[in-house]
């Protein structure tokens, strides 16, 4: 697929109109047209010439390709979904064995395909926003933020909001003192000198205070109780990618009452904001106080949604990451040597964490990525089809879900050497093995990777970093488990260590 291929068409979405404040969206007319005149751009099959795979536009008059194989096991009326809900990579990797890169699950309520490898994966993210919907993708979320917010809204309004949000994220050396000072805070008070404690237990509170501290200042930071990680966890069981969120179920329910009460908590900071604005500006004064669409201030509820999504996007995933960090650490002593050598060479024995000193960490930033390689937290992406398309021969109904999955294209073995085995140094200049373009997405792809990506890894890699530095860990539970089903990869309880302060 060449780069300058133009999209395939679809149809249009209905832009939200729940939307407060003076100001008016651009025409839908307008950007319905653009949509057409990509279509007659791509009424044509394209290769991409280093690629096995192809893809087309279907025309109406065209003769009806096969639809992809569908994986094995399925059974009558639910088809795989409840297997799906228990493991979905089970699924997954018994699709991939028996059909290849492109297949099929019966979800029961809709055919989902999936996509696995580097050529899919560049396809999947580009034609985000034109053959596919991210809105379509990800229904459940839909009730859990506002629905004109960022990857919901039309693609011309998330760009006039990615304006507002991107700049937020582009000097992450800003808080470096603060993500230090947290964790040293986390040490003294929470870890103390010795103990035993849960990972994810531990870590999951220190994330989200970071977070908090980042995005809405340290006063705000220090109000929360030890309750809010717990509150922030009840709203993320709203995310759900098999049942639809119309269910009656508990965790529904509870997810809706979680929401209700974080936005309250946001609603009331931001007016007290208004009425006293701090000077310098924090990240959180900056973002109420910009502007889009020709100087227009953004809506309250768009306000508060933003502000409720980026830390529960990036607590959600950086608790899993930073864990699995962690352990795959003490899992690999050799390795972490090496890490603690590094360490003590460039932080000394004054431990001065400067942004300059923490860019030459490389050992810790290979350990990260190899762990996003081999526990994404973000372990599937999933967007809706809006138009009928062939790949591979194969034909992808309107109404379908398509998926592409980390978990499973991350452990290619013509990407990445002994695919199972953890090996940060598969990432040092000599190997680069993450070289294939779209080879590594744990954290997405395309327009709507992840913007917080660099927050993210600097926060992963002071917390690394300053434990390994501090202490002496001992894991417990030698072999943990991801969390089983659907939701975020994190080790599943217990998942204990033991840690000394070091002399």
């Amino acid at each position: 697929m060449h780069d300058d291929t133009k999209a395939l068409g679809g149809k249009s979405e209905t832009v939200p109109v729940a939307l407060r404040g003076n100001w008016t969206l651009p025409q839908e007319e307008e950007a319905e047209q653009r949509r057409r005149d990509s279509v007659r751009l791509c009424q044509r099959r394209f290769v991409d010439k280093n690629s096995s795979m192809s893809m087309s536009a279907r025309r109406p008059w065209q003769k009806r390709t096969t639809p992809p194989p569908t994986v094995s096991g399925g059974v009558p009326f639910v088809g795989h979904s409840l297997e799906f809900l228990r493991d979905p990579h089970e699924v997954i990797r018994r699709g991939y064995a028996e059909h290849g890169p492109v297949f099929s699950v019966d979800l029961g309520r809709k055919k989902a395909v999936f996509l696995v490898g580097p050529e899919y994966h560049k396809f999947f993210f580009r034609e985000t926003d034109r053959i596919f919907s991210i809105r379509q993708g990800y229904e459940t979320m839909m009730k859990m933020f506002d629905k004109g917010m960022l990857f919901f809204a039309h693609l011309t309004e998330y760009q006039e909001q990615m304006k507002v949000v991107a700049p937020l994220f582009k000097n992450n050396d800003r808080f470096t003192g603060m993500m230090v000072q947290e964790v040293d805070d986390f040490m003294d008070n929470v870890l103390g000198e010795e103990g035993e404690t849960d990972v994810t237990a531990a870590f999951g509170p220190l994330v989200m205070h970071v977070a908090a501290r980042a995005f809405f200042g340290e006063d705000f930071r220090r109000r929360l109780g030890a309750h809010y990680f717990d509150v922030f966890r009840t709203f993320a069981l709203g995310a759900d990618v098999v049942l639809p969120s119309w269910l009656p179920l508990p965790k529904f329910r509870r997810s809706a009452k979680a929401k209700h009460r974080i936005e309250s908590m946001i609603y009331d900071l931001i007016q007290e904001r208004r009425a006293n604005p701090v000077e310098p500006k924090d990240l959180f004064q900056e973002f109420i106080d910009s502007t889009y669409y020709g100087g227009k201030t953004m809506p309250d509820n768009l306000l508060v949604s933003i502000l409720l999504f980026i830390p529960w996007a990036g607590h959600e995933t950086t608790v899993g990451h930073t864990s699995w960090t962690i352990i795959e650490l003490l899992r690999h002593p050799d390795y972490l040597a090496r890490v603690r050598a590094e360490l003590s060479e460039v932080l000394g024995d004054e431990q001065v964490y400067t942004p300059e000193n923490l860019k030459k960490l490389t050992t810790v930033d290979w350990a990260i990525k190899e762990t996003e390689r081999t526990h994404p937290a973000a372990h599937m992406y999933m967007r809706g089809v809006r138009d009928d398309f062939e790949i591979d021969g194969y034909e992808v109904a309107e109404g379908s879900m398509v998926f592409v999955v980390p978990q499973i294209a991350h452990r290619l073995p013509e990407i990445f050497e002994d695919p199972d085995r953890f090996d940060p140094l598969r990432f040092a200049p000599d190997r680069t093995e993450d070289s294939t373009p779209y080879s590594l997405i744990g954290f997405g792809g395309g327009v709507h990777r992840c913007a917080g990506v660099n927050f993210a890894k600097l926060e992963m890699k002071i917390i690394t970093a300053k434990l390994f530095q501090n202490y002496d860990i001992t894991l417990l539970d030698k072999n943990p488990k991801p969390k089983p089903g659907t939701e975020t990869k994190w080790p599943e309880s217990p998942c204990r260590i033991r840690y000394v302060r070091r002399r």
